[in-house]
């Protein structure tokens, strides 16, 4: 099992290649391509080389970002707004291809759109349609790439953002109108904690039924109720998960957020020292 970390991780980072030299510095190998804290990088400017200098390995999530900032929506009911953000996830499909990355994983969206300044909001099967549309045209395209790609399953914590793609039923249905084995779940621990606690649903269940389709897994904690990011401790349901044989060559990803570069290798001494127990 390969430990990533997320360049969402480091606190203060200033911009990308700053996040990656500290993580060189630091000797992380493995990282996930994501958001800095304090700054965003367009697709254009973004050369292959200037990744490929830090010879780390890399997969992506959500990135690069578009150069003119917008929330990519992918169950939007604005035709411009929705060829726009089907594009974006293209251009970052290729942006993969070109730096030999594997796997890109990215967000199902809401039921509103977040461009709109006007938040009606999409009744339940026009999003799920709209979505289900966007993934296949995106897994098309990124399978004529070489990459996989895999949804991350959505977080309800009672904050009323009418996410979707955040019950186990949901991948299921999913896959049953996409059975191409080119698309599969990202997990995030943390979102399927909250969300099962809101829900009131067994979060190993929700484990249970995906576990097939499962391509890479986010590693994070909160107190059960919020998505926080918080960083992971030695009782952490997350190794219970991970530790399962079925998932041994799978990526993992620490998405604890704003902590400094020591706390990130402590993090991942941690996670490869439970990994080591299973």
């Amino acid at each position: 099992m390969t430990i990533y970390i997320s360049t969402l991780c480091l606190a203060n980072g200033n911009n990308m290649f700053q996040v990656l030299e500290t993580y060189a510095r630091a000797g992380l190998r493995n990282v996930e391509l994501n958001k800095t804290e304090t700054s965003r990088n367009g697709i254009d400017g973004l050369s292959p080389d200037k990744f490929k200098q830090y010879a780390l390995g890399f997969i992506a999530h959500n990135f690069p970002h578009p150069k003119e900032p917008f929330i990519v929506s992918l169950t939007s009911q604005d035709p411009m707004t929705l060829k726009r953000s089907r594009d974006q996830i293209k251009k970052a499909i290729e942006f993969c291809h070109s730096l030999g990355i594997r796997l890109f994983t990215f967000h199902a969206g809401f039921r509103i759109d977040p461009n709109n300044k006007v938040r009606r909001v999409i009744p339940y099967d026009t999003a799920f349609a709209t979505l289900i549309e966007s993934i296949d045209e995106i897994s098309s395209y990124a399978r004529q790439m070489g990459v996989k790609i895999a949804v991350e399953n959505n977080v309800e914590d009672g904050r009323s953002r009418f996410p979707l793609l955040y019950k186990a039923e949901e991948f299921e249905r999913l896959w049953q109108k996409l059975p191409s084995t080119n698309v599969g779940i990202l997990v995030d621990l943390g979102h399927v904690k909250a969300t099962s606690h809101c829900l009131g649903f067994d979060k190993y269940e929700f484990i249970d039924k995906v576990k097939d389709r499962v391509f890479a897994f986010h590693l994070n904690e909160n107190n059960g109720q919020r998505d926080e990011e918080k960083k992971l401790d030695e009782t952490s349901w997350c190794f219970e998960v991970i530790g399962r044989k079925c998932f041994t060559k799978l990526p993992v990803v620490l998405e604890a957020t704003k902590v400094t570069i020591d706390e990130i290798t402590q993090q991942v001494s941690l996670i490869g020292k439970s990994l080591q127990k299973e």
